[in-house]
């Protein structure tokens, strides 16, 4: 009896070593972790970084493009003010280009209504027709003068203006409100609204 327990022992001993080796018994550990967690959340952060350098050099590509909009806006409106000035220039430039030839003609005119004014009033045909040929002349000359832009400034009757006339003097005259343009003594012309040459006249002035 004692050497069959004996032997039933050992029997058991051995099977329990055999089943030791084939692993068929031994209990799941509980420490079981997946080696591929660890590489997920890896990639997933390198994603991240990833959206994120690209959301910055859009921003940075989005800031360069509006300076290079507005900088494209302030060098069109550069170009529009010059075109703009540079056409006002050229415009000027025609305007007044004939200003020292037409002052030189008012001269010529004034000699030639001096002389007009010399010629004494006869019935003689040599005079008058010397008359009449300086008149000709002078009236093409102020038609040359109107399509050139030199117009004659209005004096007599009008209020004095310091822009426009000239004083040389001032007299009491009854009926004429003081400050108002009497009489003319040389003409004034404008050059396409510009002051070609002040007119001389005399002032009323309050009286005494």
């Amino acid at each position: 009896m004692t050497e069959q327990n004996h032997m039933n022992g050992t029997n058991a001993e051995d099977n329990g070593q055999a089943a030791a080796q084939d692993g068929t018994t031994v209990s799941p550990s509980t420490d079981q972790s997946d080696p591929s967690d660890g590489a997920g959340d890896r990639g997933e952060e390198s994603l991240k970084e990833e959206l994120t350098r690209l959301e910055i050099k859009l921003e940075e590509m989005e800031a360069a493009l509006a300076a290079s909009r507005e900088e494209t806006l302030r060098a069109l409106a550069d170009m529009q003010n010059l075109r703009r000035r540079t056409a006002r220039e050229v415009q000027q430039a025609r305007d007044f280009a004939v200003e020292g030839f037409a002052r030189d003609l008012l001269n010529v005119s004034d000699n030639m209504e001096r002389a007009l004014n010399a010629i004494p009033d006869s019935q003689e045909v040599g005079l008058k027709a010397l008359a009449e040929g300086i008149r000709l002349v002078q009236t093409e000359l102020k038609r040359v003068f109107g399509n050139h832009g030199v117009t004659r400034i209005e004096t007599v009757g009008q209020t004095f203006d310091p822009n426009l006339h000239q004083a040389v003097q001032q007299v009491v005259a009854p009926g004429v409100v003081p400050g108002s343009v009497v009489s003319e003594l040389q003409s004034g012309f404008l050059l396409n609204g510009r002051l070609l040459r002040a007119s001389m006249v005399v002032v009323a002035k309050d009286g005494e």
